[in-house]
């Protein structure tokens, strides 16, 4: 009883001055298995911890989109960035997707306005001049829709400020279906472009497609 008693008293002091010093980065469950360990009493120990260990479990915020309209659809969404490791090694500058609108209509070949903003994570230079491009594809996976967006230039971002850019496409009619609406920023070398893994992936959560190289920006369906 003593060695319990002991335990927990030194179980407590130890949290105090790692939740003070803000070092507190063991998970709850890793603790409470070493603790397990010495002390037999497991509900001791779940009382030991739950005084200072109040913290959720961080989920991944999803997009937030909404669509609005049939015969002519307007799609709104916002993205959240995605920290990244400090001992991650990166490669490729880290850009973020901050937010997308779109509208256009379903039934006939009309004029479809996209405006996007992106925002640089990080300091290093963006030095390959990738094209970016809007594309719909139904939900086989056929290409419905590849168009350049010619005034989107990753070049021009500046570190930590917020950049728009707005385009009018001339896109077709829609079939009944579901579709999805993606980025696709292929290599700038001709010999690479259709290689997925040579594909710029964006740095906002739900959005990368490490599977397909396409950056998802929302989902549609059109019902004749």
């Amino acid at each position: 009883m003593t060695l319990t008693r002991n335990f927990e008293r030194t179980t407590r002091k130890a949290l105090r001055v790692l939740l003070a010093e803000g070092q507190l980065l063991i998970a709850p469950a890793v603790l409470l298995s070493t603790a397990s360990s010495v002390v037999p009493a497991t509900n001791l120990a779940l009382k030991a911890f739950g005084a200072f260990i109040s913290t959720p479990a961080q989920h991944a915020p999803a997009p937030r989109c909404q669509a609005t309209g049939s015969g002519e659809i307007t799609i709104v969404c916002d993205y959240s960035a995605v920290a990244v490791n400090s001992e991650e090694a990166v490669h490729e500058p880290r850009i973020a997707l901050n937010h997308a609108a779109l509208s256009f209509k379903t039934k006939h070949d009309g004029w479809a306005s996209v405006a996007l903003s992106f925002t640089k994570l990080d300091a290093g230079p963006v030095s390959e001049p990738r094209l970016i491009y809007l594309a719909v594809d139904d939900d086989s996976g056929h290409n419905f829709i590849r168009r350049v967006l010619p005034k989107v230039d990753f070049r021009s971002l500046v570190t930590g400020q917020k950049a728009a850019f707005s385009e009018r496409l001339l896109i077709p009619a829609f079939q009944s279906g579901r579709y999805r609406i993606e980025l696709w920023i292929p290599s700038s070398d001709p010999s690479l472009r259709f290689n997925v893994k040579d594909n710029f992936l964006l740095s906002s959560f739900g959005v990368a497609d490490k599977k397909t190289g396409l950056n998802r920006i929302a989902t549609f369906s059109v019902v004749r």
